[in-house]
């Protein structure tokens, strides 16, 4: 497969990640009340703006931001480089294949 195309399908798979993670709930978050010294739980979160969090609850995309357009820019990196990873290491094998 040409670097190209890997690139190309990679951002396809990422941004298709983005809108399903919009959709369904698959992005892990740490969710705990809004207490001083909160207890986190971890569960599965969608990055649907218009769901809103609680005013007295914390949500912490892949327990590091609680910001939405940062955890948009980690999904869109995490789904890239797994989906370029797996392409790299499928092209691989294709080409031991061949020779």
């Amino acid at each position: 497969m040409q670097f190209k195309k890997q690139i190309t399908n990679s951002l396809l798979f990422s941004f298709a990640t983005l809108i399903t993670s919009i959709i369904i709930p698959i992005i892990p978050c740490r969710i705990a009340p809004g207490l001083p010294k909160p207890i986190y739980k971890w569960a599965l979160c969608s990055l649907d703006p218009d769901k809103v969090v609680s005013i007295n609850s914390i949500q912490e995309f892949f327990g590091y931001t609680t910001s939405l357009t940062e955890s948009y820019f980690i999904t869109i990196l995490i789904a890239f480089t797994v989906a370029m990873i797996f392409f790299q290491l499928t092209t691989k094998k294709q080409k031991n294949k061949e020779k």
